[in-house]
């Protein structure tokens, strides 16, 4: 169902509740990731263009002297890692071990989130924390418009702004021009994200890991 419905024909889905018995979500809190993976590589972010972020530093120095910031912790190698993959069980409903390109740890902070961005077939699971969504076909051939308004954000958000400015400013204008879909994906919700398929977000809650 997941297959026909959503993945063949690139929609995006909340599916609600959909980590909650994983094991590696009720591990996923700061305490567990200090004391196990504290040393682990990660990028300190200062705005909504997570990409373009240069400071570097470990988990352990990020949670404890970090406060108010985000961080972005990213894999290459899914197949040997043992941050992400612990806890996940194999085959599962979703995809294979082979199928998984890289990982992203994401935490982040009330008010903070990402910019208008594609990139291909994503699920993003929230252990805590409410994110706010805002979804957009971006598809080049398929949905012009949706392009159009991602190649603006990149112009008028570049490295230094802020997702909450976008959804104040701009989401407004972009509602009467395109059709858009919007949620809110709360505790050990999954969200999928077909390829090129615009979406900024930002954090309701005070955090979100």
């Amino acid at each position: 169902k997941f297959l026909s419905d959503y993945f063949i024909p690139r929609k995006p889905v909340l599916i609600k509740g959909g980590a909650q018995n994983w094991p590696l979500v009720n591990h996923w809190t700061k305490d567990f990731i200090i004391a196990n993976y504290g040393d682990y590589n990660c990028t300190v972010i200062t705005d909504s263009r997570p990409a373009y972020a240069k400071l570097k530093t470990t988990l352990e120095d990020y949670f404890l002297n970090h406060k108010g910031k985000s961080t972005l912790t990213l894999d290459f190698d899914p197949l040997k890692s043992i941050f992400f993959l612990k806890g996940l069980s194999f085959p599962n409903s979703f995809f294979s071990k082979k199928e998984i390109n890289r990982f992203f740890f994401y935490h982040s902070v009330k008010d903070a989130g990402t910019l208008p961005h594609v990139h291909k077939d994503a699920f993003n699971i929230l252990r805590k924390g409410i994110k706010r969504w805002i979804m957009i076909d971006a598809d080049k051939e398929k949905s012009p418009l949706g392009y159009n308004v991602l190649l603006d954000s990149y112009k008028k958000y570049p490295s230094g702004s802020h997702a909450k400015d976008w959804f104040r400013k701009e989401l407004p204008k972009v509602a009467r021009k395109v059709n858009l879909l919007e949620c809110y994906q709360t505790d050990s919700d999954i969200m999928f994200i077909p390829e090129s398929f615009c979406h900024t977000v930002v954090n309701i809650s005070d955090e979100v890991l």
